[in-house]
């Protein structure tokens, strides 16, 4: 009888060859766990779609979902997988994101989405007033990122939780093709009482946008994500006036 791997890596590409090779490379093939492979190149069902397909075969206890564009320090995902499995009240956990020069980026955690905070954090009101109160809380740009930190949202980039969590809650909602799945799945994780965590001891390198969808329908998979975010939510009539007050500051801030 074959043991079943503690970790099961989902991994979902779209045109993505030459850095999932290095992702692969830099995985390894010396740990407790299994690598599957969501090839949406030939159908692109979307991110949390693949994500959900790969967890639907994975045999893991958990689940380990990592862009392609990436590259995993040694002992990142055991270090991960240690601290969910010592302790208890952890929903998601994640390492901490890296540029190329193995500087961490500086916004990897954001407190809860609301329409107030995107109405200022993601408008020309931003660009306008940078040190406002609620951009600088939502973005939480200041963290030591040397310390283990709690989070309301973290990066899709690279997370692991236990397949029997993600089952629970239904995995990630696939109305959402590109952009906000992760933001969403948290929001769910923390309702069951779970939380998120970003642990620093664990490093991975991210080119980031190497793997995001090349498409001039990219800007409209974002905004219509974003829209139906607020409307699970909030309801029609406020994401209605969050999307048109974005749009219009978009412009805005070109202007600016």
């Amino acid at each position: 009888m074959l043991k079943k791997p503690k970790v099961s890596i989902i991994i979902v590409k779209y045109k993505s060859e030459e850095y999932l090779s290095k992702c692969l490379s830099s995985i390894g093939n010396s740990g407790d766990y299994e690598i599957i492979i969501v090839d949406n190149d030939k159908e692109n069902v979307g991110y949390g779609a693949g994500c959900n397909r790969g967890a639907g075969k994975a045999k893991g206890k958990y689940l380990f979902f990592l862009n392609p564009d990436t590259e995993v320090f040694p002992g990142a995902i055991e270090t991960l997988v240690k601290f969910i499995a010592n302790n208890q009240d952890v929903g998601i956990v994640a390492p901490i994101l890296l540029n190329e020069k193995k500087v961490p980026y500086p916004i990897q955690i954001t407190r809860k989405l609301t329409p107030l905070s995107a109405l200022v954090s993601f408008s020309f009101l931003n660009k306008l007033f940078p040190q406002n109160p609620i951009s600088k809380n939502y973005w939480f740009a200041d963290w030591d990122k040397r310390k283990i930190q709690e989070a309301n949202m973290i990066p899709g980039t690279a997370l692991m939780i236990s397949k029997e969590l993600f089952n629970k809650i239904g995995g990630f909602d696939e109305n959402f093709f590109l952009f906000f799945e992760e933001t969403d799945l948290c929001r769910r994780v923390k309702q069951t009482g779970g939380k998120i965590f970003i642990n620093p001891n664990a490093k991975i390198i991210h080119y980031w946008g190497k793997s995001t969808l090349k498409s001039p329908k990219t800007k409209q998979i974002f905004c219509r994500s974003r829209y139906y975010y607020f409307r699970k939510y909030w309801g029609f009539i406020p994401a209605l006036l969050v999307e048109s007050f974005l749009r219009g500051s978009e412009w805005l801030a070109e202007k600016i």
